[in-house]
């Protein structure tokens, strides 16, 4: 049994809630819940009735790897441990120094509340140029003189942007900006709908974009990912020539 079936199990049999409740707390699409629960409940009856011992282990999971201050450059961040190996745990997203663990309780959240949050769809530390499926997403908070003070990491759901609850859950977490890849534009309206901007275009390292958005060097690209043809899910994707990632030139 690999640990999203686990999961599910926990909430559903264990804690008594609804597929529905499981869904939204997994970040996942009711329907994936049930496929999973169904998987799960198949692979218990089996350990039953051939009394074999049952294995938890593998699976995609999403695990927060904690939280860090940077002694160099004040940062507070924190990472998903699918992003990050042993190496890098604790490595400052701005300066690359190594932060010092941090008691999430000691955090006070709350001064960062006002501030300007920025969501970046993220896979492999870069610009995922399918927002609605991304690995999971970066928010960074910017303060008024323009600094970056914060990142944090968020999971992904399951399914494509426009159809799942991530535009509700942004907006909740109190983002109100999203620098993107490719995005359709049923994505776009739903992200426009909880007041979330959006800038199109954007390519490379997370925090390089971020950077560059800061410095006034990003503009919306306008481009849109043609959606759910009769053939399927296509995007299109820019070519040589043409611009692509959203900066002013001189």
């Amino acid at each position: 049994m690999n640990l999203e079936e686990y999961e599910v199990v926990l909430l559903c049999d264990y804690e008594g809630k609804t597929q529905a409740e499981a869904a939204v707390q997994m970040h996942v699409s009711r329907p994936t819940v049930s496929r999973i629960y169904a998987a799960a409940r198949r692979k218990i009856a089996t350990a039953i009735v051939n009394s074999c011992s049952l294995e938890i282990a593998g699976g995609t999971v999403y695990v927060d790897g904690g939280w860090f201050s940077c002694p160099h450059c004040h940062l507070i961040f924190n990472q998903a441990e699918i992003e990050v190996t042993e190496h890098q745990k604790g490595r400052c997203p701005m300066c690359r120094y190594k932060g010092h663990e941090l008691d999430e309780k000691k955090i006070d959240f709350i001064k960062y509340k006002e501030m300007k949050k920025i969501a970046l769809p993220t896979r492999n530390g870069m610009i995922d140029d399918h927002f609605g499926h991304c690995e999971f997403y970066t928010l960074v908070t910017v303060n008024d003189e323009n600094q970056v003070v914060l990142t944090e990491t968020m999971p992904s759901p399951e399914g494509c942007g426009c159809k799942s609850n991530i535009a509700s859950k942004l907006h909740e977490d109190g983002v109100s900006l999203m620098l993107a890849g490719n995005m359709g534009e049923g994505a776009l309206r739903k992200l426009a709908a909880s007041d979330i901007q959006v800038i199109r275009g954007c390519h490379g390292a997370v925090m390089d974009v971020i950077q560059a958005y800061l410095n006034g060097n990003l503009q919306d690209s306008g481009v849109a990912c043609a959606h759910h043809e009769d053939a399927g899910h296509q995007c299109s994707h820019h070519h040589e020539g043409e611009h692509q990632c959203g900066h002013h030139h001189d």
